[in-house]
């Protein structure tokens, strides 16, 4: 571990972590992070998982079987987000050491490390072509990074604060993004001015995501709320309320009918996109949990968690 992860992350070695019910829904349980997992992210075809951790890790696991097939090390400190592109080819990951790294997925070797960015990078998203990068940062930029050459496209600036989250939109036109300022920004792609903001309602914002059709953004944070908006003019659809603690991840279902939640409040939940009505809540971790993904098929649920646990969960409707 490097030396920032070592400070941090010595007290969560000497964890035992206590037993829970798990929900009956559980699938899979899958170990092999050496600290808390902060990404998780389905390949386009279901059949792989890609995670990042503070153990400064990306890992590659095969759903079927539960093992990992690649481990792959470069970064300096923890891993703080990931995504896989949709063509298969790549890993996207962002970390405190302030760099995107792009990763072949088949070799599980880093093809390019992306610096320009002054602090922690805290998400990455690639465009639906697959050709593009986008990452967001502390130093209150957003910059496009060709998955290629590993080059730096543009540079988008207009937030006056910590940006937590983004996201492109599945057209591929637009970014959201949003963090510490209690506002969600638009943005344009081919030109990169900022296009709209939306009132949050909360100051600090962790996820953000577009609806399949691009019709709704949906964001959460620390108020523990999970709001959709509609996309074309920022009036508040629904509030879901349930988590007892900040949002820490989202995702919409491929068709776009459903809503997966992660919360310090250890729980997943699952949420009806048209009413806002919760569906299930799903109980196994025991510490926080920081990211979450619906598979492409619409089945299945994976989530990483401060426990070092990724977890795979059937999709329910049940209370």
């Amino acid at each position: 571990m490097g030396f920032l992860s070592k400070i941090f992350g010595k007290k969560e070695e000497e964890l035992v972590f206590p037993k829970v019910k798990e929900d009956e829904n559980l699938k899979a349980t899958l170990e092999g992070h050496l600290d808390r997992v902060l990404g998780v992210r389905f390949s386009a075809d279901g059949t792989k998982i890609a995670s990042g951790g503070f153990d400064e890790l990306v890992m590659l696991w095969d759903v079927a079987s539960g093992s990992v097939i690649h481990t792959m090390k470069g970064h300096e400190t923890w891993v703080e987000c990931i995504d896989y592109s949709r063509d298969g080819r790549w890993i996207a990951s962002g970390s405190t050491d302030s760099t995107v790294r792009i990763w072949d997925a088949a070799a599980g070797t880093c093809s390019h490390v992306c610096k320009g960015h002054d602090t922690a990078v805290r998400m990455v998203s690639f465009s639906p072509d697959s050709k593009t990068v986008a990452s967001c940062s502390r130093d209150t930029t957003i910059r496009l990074w060709e998955v290629e050459t590993g080059k730096e496209k543009a540079l988008f600036q207009g937030h006056k604060s910590y940006i937590e989250c983004l996201a492109f939109s599945h057209d591929g036109t637009k970014i959201v993004s949003c963090g510490e300022e209690p506002v969600v920004k638009v943005w344009d792609v081919a030109t990169g001015k900022n296009s709209a903001n939306y009132e949050t309602g909360d100051k600090l914002s962790h996820t953000v995501a577009f609806s399949p059709d691009d019709r709704f953004i949906a964001f959460g944070g620390r108020d523990a709320k999970v709001r959709i908006l509609d996309a074309a003019n920022g009036s508040v659809v629904h509030v879901l309320e349930a988590h007892q603690d900040a949002v820490r991840g989202l995702c919409f279902s491929p068709d776009g009918a459903m809503i997966a939640s992660a919360a310090n409040d250890e729980s997943v939940r699952l949420w009806d996109t048209a009413s806002g009505k919760l569906l299930h809540t799903y109980r196994g971790h025991v510490l926080e949990v920081q990211s979450v993904d619906i598979s492409p098929d619409g089945k299945t649920i994976v989530s990483g968690s401060d426990d070092r646990k990724i977890k795979i969960w059937g999709i329910t409707t049940t209370p």
